[in-house]
């Protein structure tokens, strides 16, 4: 086969693949259907106290601590990565300590609690332009798709894998690209973080960062 034509055919494959999220995920800014809920059953572990330390009274994350946000996220990808942090799958020394302390119950209420919570999300666009051109087109000719076919236009989410990226700390999102570039995180549906964050530059990592968190750069030091 003609090695252009093979290209091109592998590129629209992939863009069929990325695009499945949109056509069957919920967007994130939907109305989570669990009823309000204030806190864990008895002895699960989780205090809404003790996660408003990092985190902030309303789960609007610490930008400069690179801390995420996590009010609005879906409840299911918030399970999971607590589950991932409680196995140690998932690496980060604060977080794996909390996530053994709660009971099952507790991370189901801890996910419940802030996926209930409205989203919030920023303008767009702060950083270079390079930033934005991944975010929103991708480099296909190093077969790098843009972020938005999973995660949604302007990073706002999609569905229960795909979690928002918009207003998140920039310092958070490149602590994480760095991670499933290096291993300290799960790879994520069909391996496709590991495999997209591996073709990206330290330069591409900061300027899709910058953009997606809407906000000039921050200090490094915070968690992974």
């Amino acid at each position: 086969m003609n090695r252009t034509k093979y290209r091109a055919r592998r590129k629209v494959s992939l863009k069929a693949l990325l695009f499945l999220p949109l056509a069957f995920g919920a967007h994130a800014e939907t109305s989570p259907p669990h009823a309000l809920i204030l806190g864990g059953g008895e002895d699960s572990g989780f205090s809404r106290a003790a996660c408003a330390g990092c985190h902030g009274s309303e789960g609007e994350g610490n930008a400069a601590g690179g801390i995420p946000g996590l009010r609005g996220l879906p409840s299911t990808y918030l399970e999971e990565q607590l589950h991932a942090f409680a196995s140690g799958e998932r690496k980060n020394p604060i977080m794996n300590s909390i996530a053994q302390a709660l009971t099952a119950d507790g991370i189901t209420h801890a996910a419940n609690y802030y996926a209930q919570l409205p989203p919030r999300s920023r303008p767009l666009g702060a950083g270079d332009e390079s930033g934005r051109e991944l975010a929103v087109h991708g480099r296909w000719s190093e077969n790098v798709p843009s972020c938005d076919d999973c995660h949604g236009p302007e990073g706002k989410g999609v569905g229960e894998n795909f979690p928002a990226l918009n207003g998140q700390p920039a310092l958070y999102l490149e602590n994480q690209l760095r991670a499933f570039q290096n291993g300290s995180r799960p790879p994520g549906p069909l391996r496709l973080m590991e495999n997209i964050s591996r073709k990206l530059s330290a330069q591409d990592i900061r300027a899709v960062s910058l953009y997606y968190s809407g906000s000039s750069a921050v200090t490094p030091g915070g968690q992974p």
